[in-house]
Parts: C-alpha cells; structure tokens; sequence
C-alpha cells in the first residue's frame, strides 16, 4: 500500500509498503478517506520527536472500517468513522477514571516505537488497536473534512477552552493562531466568551482570525502585553488559551492573564523544563491548566456540535491535497504556506 514514511529530518517520501498484518483480535482494520497534517507532525519533521525512518506518519483520520478482528463488538465493515490521536486501552485505572489520555498504555498514531510504533493515518490504510475504545462513529450530517478534526484539533481547542472555565462575557486570549488556535477561537466563541482575542506573528492567520471575529495582535508590530491590558482597563484577560507550547508563549500567556484568572495551556512543548515564575503565579491567585487532550472524553460532543452545525473547522483548510504530494504538503506547512492541510488517498 502507499503511505508517506519518514526518511529523515526534513525528509519524507511516498513509499510502497507492505499491507498491514492480519488483525490482532482488538484492531481494526480502516481504509482511509483523508488525514490531516498537524503542527505535531512537524515535531517528527524537524527530528524533535524521534521516529525510526521508514515510520507512517499521520494521526490525524478518517476512513471506512475494512475489517475487525473477532474481538471488536462496535463496529462492521462500511462503518463510517474518526479515530483519536491518543490511543487509550481502556481498562487501566486511569481509563476507568475516564483520564483515557494518561492510559498506563497510552499509544499516539504514528509516533514511532517511544509512543507504541503503531503506523500513521497518511496512506491508504490504518490499523487501529482497541478499536471499540479509540473509533467514533461519524455523523451522516458531518462531512469527512469536518470529523477529521474531531479526533484531535478540534477536540484539543474544546478541551482547552473548557478546561479554562470560560463564561458568558469572559475577556480571552488564544496565544498562537494556527489550527489548534484556531478551534480554541472557535470553541472560545462557542462557550460565550465576550471579547476574543488571538496573537500570532503570521498575518495570512490573523486574516482568518479577524474573519472568525477575534481581534487580532502580531507581537512583531506590538507589544502584547501592553496592547491586551489597554484592551481590558489594564486588568488582563480571563482567560488564556496557550496553544503554541513554546517557552515565550507560555510567559505571554502568564502576563495577559488578569490576577485570579487561568492560563489553560494546550501547546505541544518544544522543550522538556524551563523556568517558570512560580511566586508571581501564586501571588496573583492564577490558575494552570496544562496537558495532552483527553480526548474521548470530548469528541462525542464534539460530534454533535459539528452535526448541529455549530462548530465550522473546515474553515480553515487552505490545501487539499493528494497523499502523493505529501512530502510538499509538508514543505509548505513547515513555511507557514498553509493553514491546514488535508491529504486524500
């Protein structure tokens, strides 16, 4: 089958591999109809993330079930379905605490042998472990292109957002407005917060920013801190969304929140430890939020807020491409050339 490998940082290629073995008794076999291309995909592109070459890449998906193992009770073949990035066992105490993100066996889609050496959503076909955990079935009202994000980006700006305890006419900030930025814009919007507002040193997103009602701030023309405290009679926001996970990100973050607000912080980080202002954070009563999105404990509501029609993230795809030019698809998503991109098969 094809499938978009890993050959080295800065290096990819479409590649015929083998078909993937027959089912373990739990998996379940899904022939993909599109994945996307997420700014966690560029950790593994730079060589951040270590992955073995020849690994499939992708985590993002969609797709119709091919085929189940014995033990998979949910789902028959033509099944129309989305796949969490995080793959969840199930059955450990943390997925009883329905926490399925730190599963004691917590795998991620094309990630490599340090996140289980499963293979990636980025050729023409997937195999999902604990299928009946870790796929959700798509409603006939969402559009592929709307589900893909529901297993990660989408689900990952409504976690963030939720988890920040938004209410009707907060003030917020989402620091960084690419995809995941923009889905916490959106379900920022969602929740009622009053003011949203976004910062982000790439115009082409503060474009689409502005045309999804924020209002907008490029820390290479301003200052942001300054500029979000004349916005708000020099208080700080509510609320901030962190969705960068860099270091400068996260202290920007920590100087636009007002003193009792809460940083809820989403951002892959770029590196492992770093200083952090722990006073200043207690003496301002703020709150922190961090972590990897939980997931299954959201895209079910997910789902049906995109089959009410009420969440749009197809919005912000700029390229749809074929999985053949998915070595391209990543040059220009590494040169913040595109939004979003979706390969198809």
């Amino acid at each position: 089958m094809k499938a978009l490998t890993f050959v080295g940082p800065g290096e990819l290629e479409v590649s015929d591999i083998a078909p993937p073995p027959p089912l373990a008794g739990h998996e379940a076999l899904v022939r993909m109809t599109l994945a996307g291309v997420c700014g966690s995909d560029l950790h593994i592109y730079h060589g951040h993330t270590p992955v073995e070459p020849g690994t499939v890449l992708g985590h993002e998906l969609v797709g119709v079930v091919e085929a189940v193992g014995a033990q998979v009770s949910r789902w028959r073949p033509g099944d129309r379905v989305v796949s969490s990035f995080v793959i969840a066992c199930g059955t450990c105490a943390m997925c009883r605490r329905r926490w399925w993100a730190q599963c004691e066996e917590r795998m991620i889609l094309g990630h490599g042998a340090y996140f289980g050496g499963l293979g990636g959503a980025q050729a023409e076909f997937c195999v999902v472990p604990q299928a009946d955990v870790n796929l959700f079935l798509i409603p006939p009202e969402v559009s592929d292109e709307q589900a893909v994000f529901a297993g990660d980006v989408l689900a990952t700006g409504y976690f963030a957002a939720r988890r920040g305890g938004i209410e009707p006419g907060d003030s917020v900030l989402v620091v960084g407005a690419g995809p995941v930025g923009m889905m916490a814009l959106m379900a920022a919007g969602l929740l009622g917060a009053g003011r949203i507002l976004i910062a982000d040193p790439v115009e082409a997103r503060l474009d689409l920013a502005r045309s999804l009602g924020a209002e907008t701030l490029n820390p290479e023309l301003v200052n942001v801190e300054m500029a979000v405290r004349a916005r708000t009679d020099e208080a700080g926001v509510d609320v901030v969304l962190e969705c960068v996970g860099r270091p400068d990100a996260m202290e920007t973050a920590l100087r636009c929140v007002r003193g009792g607000g809460t940083v809820s912080a989403v951002g892959v980080p770029a590196q492992v430890s770093g200083e952090f202002p722990y006073y200043d954070a207690w003496n301002r009563d703020l709150t922190l939020r961090s972590g990897i999105c939980n997931v299954h404990a959201v895209i079910d509501r997910v789902l049906r807020l995109l089959a009410a029609g009420r969440l749009h993230p197809e919005l912000v795809v700029s390229h749809r491409l074929a999985l053949e030019e998915g070595p391209e698809a990543y040059r220009i998503f590494d040169r913040r050339q595109a939004h979003k991109i979706m390969l198809r098969p």
